[in-house]
Formats: C-alpha cells, sequence, structure tokens
C-alpha cells in the first residue's frame, strides 16, 4: 500500500509498505480511508527503448498490455510510460495509456509513480497516481477523482496493477 506523508505546507512524500488494508495517514492526526477498488489488472511490459543514459539516471520508455476490471467490467488497457532511474536509486516514471471495456466504453489515463530499484533479479514496485477521464456517462465520475494505486513489474515483463479511488 502507499502512505502519502505531508507537512504544513503540503509537500508530499510517498513510501511504500505492504499493508492488507488501503490507508493514508496525514501528518497533524488527520487520516483519510480510500475509497473502493476500482481498478485490477494484470499484463505484460511489450517492449522497452532506451531514451537517454547521462548523470541524472537512466530514461527507458516502456509499452504494456494489460487485461482486467473497471468497476467489476472487464476491460484491457494499453500504456506506454516512460522511467526515470535516478544514481540514488529512486525511480520516477509518467505516462499516457487507453483503456477499452467489453461495453466499448474508452476510458483515457494519465499517470505517475515513485519506487525504488530493486535489488537484481528483484520485482519493481511503484506508489502511483492515476488520472482518469473519459466522455462515456457510465465512467463520468472518474474525471473528478484520482485512483491511488500499486504497480509491481517481475524480471520477467508480467506487471500487476491495483487501483483505489482516492477520497
Amino acid at each position: 500500500m502507499c502512505f502519502v506523508e505531508t507537512d504544513l505546507d503540503c509537500s508530499f512524500r510517498f513510501k511504500a509498505s505492504r499493508l492488507s488494508f488501503p490507508l493514508f495517514q496525514i501528518t497533524g492526526g488527520r487520516k483519510m480511508a480510500l475509497g473502493d477498488l476500482i481498478l485490477e489488472d494484470v499484463g505484460q511490459v511489450t517492449g522497452t527503448r532506451v531514451l537517454s543514459t547521462d548523470a541524472s539516471g537512466t530514461n527507458l520508455e516502456l509499452s504494456l498490455q494489460l487485461t482486467g476490471t473497471i468497476r467489476g467490467v472487464p476491460q484491457t488497457t494499453m500504456w506506454t510510460y516512460a522511467t526515470l532511474t535516478r544514481p540514488d536509486g529512486s525511480i520516477y516514471g509518467n505516462g499516457q495509456g487507453i483503456m477499452t471495456t467489453q461495453d466499448g466504453d474508452v476510458i483515457h489515463l494519465i499517470g505517475h509513480g515513485s519506487g525504488e530499484a530493486p535489488p537484481p533479479g528483484g520485482t519493481v514496485r511503484f506508489c502511483t497516481m492515476l488520472h482518469p477521464h473519459s466522455t462515456s456517462e457510465k465512467y463520468a465520475d472518474l474525471n473528478t477523482i484520482g485512483l491511488i494505486g500499486e504497480y509491481e513489474v517481475a524480471p520477467d515483463g508480467s506487471a500487476t496493477n491495483k487501483c483505489w479511488e482516492w477520497k
């Protein structure tokens, strides 16, 4: 699960932790529970391209295909995203995706995430924030919310993703 910590000026720091319940702790005594699990999918990295490598780190572009459910409705999603692995081992990623449900609804996705480079042969884990947008009436409420999630990529390129509504 991802925790968000904020100080009084609202700067955010993300930490990864493996908890069995969705909960955000905001310093200053306020707690914020996440809403329902909205999105769950699995898939495969289908391509990787080196964009740059220099003193700031290694920047890769990845293509990803996923299948799963959004609010229980089967869907498929394609992503293209870039990751920057920095010299300190931190990873920042951002990208765009397009989801199509079994009913033909289309949801556009913009995503951002942070993580830590794993040891050799390890799984990369990201804490993510997705911003969905759809012209479909069925999914129009997603246009005004964020989805907080966990995204993992194993050494073989297999990927899992879970996202909850952030209330």
